[in-house]
């Protein structure tokens, strides 16, 4: 049995065939419209950046400073997550210690020429800012390398049964004072204990700032 198609109603075909055109034209025209209007602004960005110069090259360095902002400040928050406290690096640190004195561990060291007892080798060290040598370990030991063969007076004193630093400290070290007198110098690799009148060179020393 033949099948029987529907014919379109008088116009249907006409009506929809002329709504699609126009949708299209509508379409075609937005398109049209939208590429005009961005090569219109374009067109009227390019006139201004070129106009002034000057704007739009501090116009990118904001844009430059603003975006390393953006990665400082992720950077600092990424580091804060873990913990962490950013480290400042710490420029050169140097002792300044005056002219004909050596520089050890921050401290200044003065190694007379003169001979004075140990009195006036202290009163010597005062006016130069400074008083009998206070030593570490560490410190005897570099200045035993250092003082060519001479014996130096040093801030230590006997007091009672035990001997004290000019500073009031107590001597603890390991190495041992030879001798039962009063006042103390620096020998060759040791230490010696003489009469607190007897003459000798004498080291001074001072502790120094950082700069």
């Amino acid at each position: 049995m033949a099948q029987v198609r529907d014919a379109p109603c008088p116009g249907q075909e006409d009506a929809s065939s002329n709504w699609n055109n126009g949708e299209n034209a509508e379409e075609s025209l937005s398109l049209r419209d939208g590429t005009e209007t961005r090569k219109t602004l374009r067109k009227h960005l390019g006139d201004w950046f070129r106009s002034h110069p000057v704007c739009t090259v501090l116009s990118v360095l904001l844009s430059v400073l603003v975006l390393l902002a953006l990665v400082v400040a992720v950077a600092v928050l990424a580091v804060g997550r873990h913990g962490e406290n950013p480290v400042t690096p710490k420029g050169p640190q140097f002792l300044a210690c005056p002219d004909d004195w050596v520089g050890y561990k921050r401290v200044c060291y003065y190694l007379s020429l003169d001979w004075r007892s140990w009195e006036q080798a202290q009163n010597r060290c005062s006016e130069l800012g400074a008083s009998l040598a206070v030593l570490s370990d560490r410190e005897m030991r570099f200045l035993f390398r250092l003082k060519d063969n001479l014996d130096y007076w040093l801030g230590l004193r006997r007091r009672g049964e035990r001997f004290q630093w000019v500073d009031g400290s107590r001597y603890n070290s390991s190495l041992e004072v030879l001798g039962n007198s009063e006042c103390v110098y620096l020998a060759d690799n040791v230490l010696r204990s003489e009469d607190c009148s007897k003459q000798l060179p004498y080291l001074c020393s001072k502790p120094q700032p950082q700069l």
